[in-house]
């Protein structure tokens, strides 16, 4: 009822998706075309591309664009954050099979290959796609196609905006229409009563008054109820409003028929009114239907109006009654709701997050920390105070079990550390090409004490032109931590094998030994922080448990993923795999 204001929206919408569109085009064919821009002639050019990307970035709308072959040139923030993604250039090139279930990508993909097809646009289509939480979601959807000079299509270019709110809301509003319902009804019957009574008034006065006496009594209801009660002709022209029209919408029926129109299709904002009065007309029963109204004032108000044809007695339409009832609180309730839902999860999670770590550190520091310390104390004691009493291979061996427990705290503290910067999300992923054979080598000297000690034999079979693209530190500390295991859990004697298979983006590295294996039922504790799993090694090493579960978050940043093959009594295999080279970024968390 209220204006043009949805078509006012779709209009904006569709020039502000053609400017984004025409923008980025203009400034790819200039860079195109300059080898060597003077930036300082191109200020303004530069400075509103940023502010039109800073601005479609922000803004809660699915906005992107595609080419002929429907596949992404550009994207904003939302729905890179849809579909898990850092950044909206890890979108380009893709598609939407890359993202959403077969059936709905096919049905987004037929759309938009009828819109190159035809060069029409599809304007406020209804689509089910997906949320953040991975959740069905309904967005009203606008695609333009872009041409080129010669009027072919190049790419198009589609917003959609999240209504799911308002498909919620008509189910907690179904309760309030069947008392609307019951009320029309009411209405229905009574009108049947007055009709039977205008029969009888030639030949009964007392009829009369007493039919008039119940029109005052209606009269009254529609006159002082709450709700809006409109009263159309047969076109649909307005004839009466009751005392609440004036209360919600601001305007008399004569400052409305002025400012609006007299036509319930002239002055609807619903974007639909003219199908809803045509289905009224052809069924002659009651339609329901929301709008989302502006009033004198330009508040924006929600109503949900019922439309219900009279009849004569030869059921043909006289006239038509509408009850408008204000719905906005209800709507601005269910908005609260929903976002005191999401605070309230965020909140759960992030708690349960810091209590797992809360209790992960105590465990550490109160067991696995203090001991390495309890051998450094004491050794050193015995030999400060036993010095020249103890023989010289005492000494050596007091001095070995010194730097093992002191070897055992450093790393036990460096994997400490790693893993409360991931908790806290301040280390930085700092992806490089770098030789892999070279950081093997080197980490495998950091233990060359220990391996001389158990008197193991390590092969390494990495070719030395082996790169792969990855942040070296994070790559470091998940080979230490899964060579330091081979050599815990391997017995005096034993082998280990570091190899590597290439695998199209990535390279997969494995480090096999010939230790003590893991038993199934230990196998799904590995990775897993709540379990707490933790074996002592082949000399009584000891550990935390802590080292995997650090490895297997660094392996998921590089787009990665890490397995382990284990047989109790024969050994272990860990292999993980880092992309080859920088052409995708794959960090995911």
């Amino acid at each position: 009822m209220i204006s043009n204001y949805w078509w006012l929206f779709m209009i904006i919408s569709i020039i502000l998706l053609a400017t984004t569109a025409w923008v980025y085009y203009k400034f790819y064919q200039y860079k195109k075309t300059t080898p060597q821009p003077d930036l300082s002639s191109n200020d303004q050019l530069l400075l509103e591309y940023n502010l039109l990307h800073t601005l479609i970035d922000n803004m809660p709308d699915y906005i992107y664009i595609k080419d002929r072959e429907s596949r992404f040139i550009l994207s904003n923030q939302k729905i890179a954050n849809v579909h898990g993604l850092k950044s909206p250039s890890q979108m380009e090139g893709k598609t939407d099979y890359d993202f959403y279930p077969k059936e709905l990508a096919e049905k987004f993909y037929q759309d938009e290959r009828r819109i190159v097809a035809t060069g029409n646009p599809l304007i406020g289509a209804e689509e089910v796609a997906l949320n953040e939480l991975g959740e069905e979601v309904f967005l009203s959807t606008t695609k333009i196609p872009v041409k080129d000079s010669k009027g072919n299509v190049i790419g198009i270019v589609g917003m959609g905006r999240d209504i799911t709110a308002l498909k919620k809301a008509e189910y907690k509003i179904i309760e309030h229409a069947k008392e609307l319902e019951h009320v029309n009804t009411l209405l229905e019957e009574r009108q049947e009563e007055i009709q039977q009574q205008a029969e009888e008034l030639a030949a009964q006065a007392e009829s009369l008054i007493h039919a008039n006496q119940e029109l005052k009594k209606l009269s009254i209801v529609a006159r002082e109820t709450d709700n809006v009660v409109i009263i159309l002709n047969a076109d649909g022209n307005f004839e009466y409003v009751n005392n609440s029209f004036t209360r919600v919408y601001g305007y008399t029926l004569e400052q409305f028929v002025v400012a609006k129109g007299e036509n319930i299709i002239q002055s609807s904002n619903n974007p639909y009114i003219k199908g809803i009065m045509a289905k009224c007309r052809d069924t002659k029963e009651t339609v329901r239907y929301q709008s989302e109204e502006i009033n004198k004032d330009g508040k924006t108000i929600w109503t949900q109006s019922t439309l219900t044809p009279i009849l004569d007695g030869q059921r043909n339409i006289t006239k038509f009654v509408v009850v408008d009832s204000d719905i906005s609180a209800l709507k601005k309730a269910q908005d609260m709701i929903n976002q005191q839902k999401k605070e309230i999860e965020k909140q759960r999670d992030t708690l349960e997050k810091l209590n797992i770590t809360k209790d992960k550190f105590f465990s550490i520091i109160a067991h696995d920390l203090r001991n390495p310390f309890h051998s450094i104390l004491g050794f050193s004691d015995l030999l400060i105070k036993d010095y020249k009493d103890i023989d010289d291979e005492k000494k050596k061996e007091y001095i070995r079990l010194i730097f093992e427990s002191s070897h055992h705290a450093h790393n036990l503290l460096e994997n400490l550390l790693q893993w409360s910067r991931t908790q806290s999300d301040t280390i930085k992923y700092n992806p490089s090409v770098f030789p892999l054979y070279q950081i093997i080598d080197e980490t495998r000297h950091i233990f060359h004490v220990s391996i001389e000690k158990k008197q193991l034999t390590i092969t390494t079979k990495i070719d030395a032109n082996i790169h792969v693209y990855a942040d070296k530190n994070m790559t470091e500390t998940v080979i230490r931590n899964l060579l330091n295991n081979a050599i815990k859990y391997t017995p005096i004697g034993g082998k280990i094998s570091i190899t590597y298979q290439d695998q199209d983006k990535f390279i997969a590295v494995s480090i096999t030994d010939t230790g003590i294996g893991i038993p199934p039922e230990d196998m799904p504790k590995l990775f897993r922080l709540e379990e707490f799993h933790s074996t002592q090694g082949t000399e009584g090493e000891a550990g935390t448990g802590l080292g995997l579960i650090l490895c297997q978050d660094f392996i998921r940043r590089h787009g990665g993923d890490i397995s382990v093959f284990s047989e109790p009594g024969k050994g272990t295999t860990f292999t993980f795999t880092l992309p080859k080279d920088k052409t995708e970024d794959y960090q995911t968390i």
